[in-house]
């Protein structure tokens, strides 16, 4: 599997890499390993994860999916942040 390939080139054991985060474009963000909401707006959408926390910036975003630990934010995207 593609992400089994990328851990083992990083040097990272599968529990260090308990999130991944995949920015499309400016268009939307998808986050796997979410632990919870903490905050939502339209400005901004900040997620919980394993030993921090994933800040999304923008306009009219949305949180347009979320369940089994994975969040689809969409909307205009202007920044991400790692806590």
């Amino acid at each position: 599997m593609f992400w089994d390939e990328v851990i083992g080139k990083l040097r990272a054991d599968a529990a260090l890499a308990s999130f991944s985060v995949t920015v499309l474009g400016r268009a939307g963000v998808a986050v796997s390993g979410v632990k919870g909401v903490v905050y939502s707006s339209d400005e901004e959408v900040r997620v919980r994860l394993r030993g921090g926390a994933l800040t999304v910036r923008g306009e009219e975003l949305v949180i347009a999916e979320i369940g089994g630990g994975d969040v689809l934010v969409r909307g205009k995207v202007k920044g991400v942040e790692l806590d």
